[in-house]
């Protein structure tokens, strides 16, 4: 009887913790741009894709329940420079197994660089000008076959490069650039990008924002 009581109670223990896990959100969003030119696209393929996520407009200073973090830093003149104090907080998580991607038109060159920057493997090679335009999957990474035209804000666009081995996953075509970087450093993962998933423009499959997410 004491078996079948212990049992029934650890029941019901590892049921309400798998609820109160499932309901906790495994994806957030930090949109910082002054423009929230990509969040609301974000939340849009979340949502066509039925993933969970949160939304802010804060840093938390707590991320451990998220699998992964969005953080949209704009472009510049509506853009977000990342404080030191910021970029703990995502040293932080990453040093704890997390996944960033992270997006902003100045923040690889420009802006002042953080402890944050070095963990995702890219190099930030000029600021760039106003030249954005077709946004080229590369070929071997997890954007082959996918192109987008870019139609979102488009100033002082830094250039970057991979370093390896992080890979260059999108090209600008006209003039040729690299515009994101993706790094998996096996503890952590992250993506950094110049431009705004929001400026992507929907084409043909495999070239959709669902599909990119």
């Amino acid at each position: 009887m004491k078996t079948s009581i212990y049992k029934g109670i650890m029941t019901v223990i590892f049921s309400l913790t798998f609820i109160l896990l499932s309901a906790q959100a495994p994806i957030l969003i930090i949109d910082l741009d002054g423009n929230n030119n990509s969040a609301p696209a974000m939340a849009a393929s979340f949502n066509n894709l039925a993933a969970e996520y949160d939304l802010t407009t804060t840093i938390p200073t707590d991320l451990s329940q998220y699998e992964g973090v969005f953080i949209c830093l704009g472009i510049f003149s509506n853009n977000y420079v990342l404080s030191a104090n910021d970029a703990t907080i995502f040293v932080n998580y990453l040093n704890n197994g997390g996944s960033i991607y992270m997006e902003g038109g100045d923040t690889w060159f420009y802006d002042q660089t953080t402890a944050l920057h070095p963990m995702f493997n890219i190099n930030g090679i000029e600021d760039g000008t106003s030249d954005l335009s077709i946004l080229a999957g590369q070929s071997g990474t997890l954007t082959e076959g996918m192109s987008f035209p870019y139609t979102g804000d488009n100033n002082w666009i830094d250039h970057i490069s991979a370093i390896a081995p992080a890979v260059t996953i999108f090209n600008n075509q006209t003039p040729s650039y690299g515009a994101a970087v993706a790094y998996d450093a096996g503890t952590y993962k992250t993506i950094g990008a110049s431009f705004e998933f929001g400026g992507l423009q929907d084409g043909s499959s495999p070239s959709t924002r669902d599909e990119l997410m």
